[in-house]
């Protein structure tokens, strides 16, 4: 547990707000990808007229919108300029319409006068993925950028004059006109999302133009603290570090975000989230600000979002580990069998970490969300020993120094794999309460490898020793 020292602003932050569940908070796993960066976007020609969703049918066009969204922005600027990009263009062809759009975001022309929509979509930066099959509470998909724009633009006659306004202000350098512009197109973006209506589109995108709408609710006081605790720009793999650095500065502008009352600051809780390599550090940093360790009252307050895709995220690791060493026990390959061994690996690890920090209580859901996927594992994985057993005791009947004592033979490196995926699980079964089959499994393996692989009589050299001692090693039996 972490000391009292490590509590920042306990007393202001705890129980500000009861926390009501909303949709904003649907718990899914999520493993944000690593966007790519909207930095070097310029404005979109002022004659182009905005295409909505529904005109282009054929799903190639988001395909290769999807694609353009991974492209680096100097080769989009050059596909932009053998495009062209007039308004007559994007008239005449709707999907041809959309793709320029998308393009005009990737651009890598800096000297060009900068587009409200590049000014509003640096402030989504720390929510945007590129994975277009799993989202999260706190996550936004990059591929729905252009849609929600276009409805925008299309639906907002005051959303366009702000951006010819805005265009102006640039040009002529108004940095404070600028700001103005900025506050109000992001207040008219929010009130508009509620109200944008959809044909022919993805709930998907739908539910992320929800979210996109609750992000810029914030403005100029999310982008703010966003620059304060420096996670203003999007997450980039392997990810950060939390630190007592950026605890107490997201505690101090937490603390800020909610005394104004206007925005539910846990969409600061989900950027740096999205930040961490370890996503599930957030736990830590919960317990930090609030200075508790109590469920009950954890349950009750704005941060509850976070555990609530922290547990999601545990579940999900459950999941994924329990299928992964089910089709390692049935392939008995080395590929199969090592993924396997990361994924319980990491399931553990979170586990664990969220058991540090949070007193976690069978009565609470977070406690049986816990205790059930630690049960899927703690039950499944005696039962799977024996085929893991069965790998290792198959080679060595089999083994010959001439054939199978090779270091790249495939029935070597599966043994391999298979010992250190029990090595593994032994340092985590007393922990998570499946011990009692490793005693008598660590006998008969000693055994095995005792008997069959023991070193030659008389002068003759051990044909394999390094062999032998790597498969010891994996069942950490030296």
């Amino acid at each position: 547990m972490l000391g009292d020292r490590d509590r920042v602003g306990s007393s202001s932050l705890r129980s500000r707000w009861q926390y009501t569940p909303t949709n904003d908070h649907v718990a899914a796993p999520a493993e944000p990808g690593a966007p790519v960066s909207l930095e070097s976007a310029v404005p979109a020609p002022a004659a182009a007229t905005p295409v909505t969703a529904e005109k282009t049918k054929d799903p190639r066009w988001q395909q290769l919108i999807a694609l353009i969204a991974q492209l680096p922005p100097e080769k989009a600027s050059k596909l932009r300029e053998m495009l062209g990009g007039d308004g007559l263009i994007m008239q005449s062809s709707p999907g041809l319409g959309q793709v320029l759009q998308a393009l005009e975001l990737r651009r890598s022309d800096a000297d060009k006068a900068e587009p409200l929509m590049r000014k509003v979509c640096a402030l989504l930066e720390p929510f945007l993925i590129n994975d277009d099959t799993e989202t999260a509470a706190g996550t936004i998909r990059r591929k729905s950028l252009v849609p929600w724009w276009e409805a925008s633009m299309a639906q907002s006659a005051p959303l366009r004059e702000l951006d010819q306004q805005y265009q102006r202000a640039v040009r002529e350098k108004l940095t404070a006109e600028m700001e103005r512009l900025e506050g109000e197109a992001m207040a008219e973006l929010a009130r508009r999302a509620r109200t944008l209506t959809f044909k022919n589109t993805a709930q998907s995108v739908i539910e992320d133009v929800r979210r996109i709408g609750t992000v810029v609710g914030g403005g100029m006081a999310l982008a703010k603290a966003l620059r304060e605790i420096g996670i203003d720009g999007p997450p980039t793999r392997p990810g950060i570090e939390l630190n007592d650095r950026i605890a107490r500065r997201f505690a101090q502008a937490y603390d800020a975000l909610g005394a104004e009352r206007t925005f539910d600051p846990v969409w600061l809780g989900h950027a740096v989230m999205n930040h961490l390599e370890k996503p599930w550090d957030v736990v830590a940093l919960i317990h930090r600000v609030t200075g508790s360790t109590d469920v009950s009252m954890l349950e009750q307050t704005e941060l509850a979002p976070l555990m609530d895709r922290t547990m999601a995220q545990l579940v999900a690791a459950a999941t994924r580990a329990t299928q992964n060493i089910k089709e390692a026990a049935r392939k008995k390959t080395s590929p199969e069998i090592d993924a396997a061994t990361a994924a319980a690996n990491l399931y553990f690890d979170l586990a664990e970490a969220i058991a540090r920090e949070i007193k976690l209580e069978r009565t609470s859901p977070w406690g049986q969300a816990y205790l059930n996927s630690r049960k899927t594992l703690s039950d499944l994985i005696p039962e799977k020993l024996e085929d893991f057993e069965e790998i290792i005791v198959d080679f060595v009947d089999d083994w010959t120094p001439e054939d199978r004592g090779r270091e790249d033979h495939p029935a070597y490196l599966s043994a391999v794999a298979a010992t250190d995926f029990l090595g593994a699980m032994k340092l985590r079964a007393a922990r998570h309460g499946f011990g009692m089959p490793f005693t008598s499994l660590d006998r008969r393996l000693q055994d095995t490898l005792g008997r069959s692989m023991k070193r030659p009589r008389g002068t003759e050299a051990d044909p394999w020793p390094g062999q032998k001692r790597r498969l010891l090693k994996g069942l950490r039996l030296i």
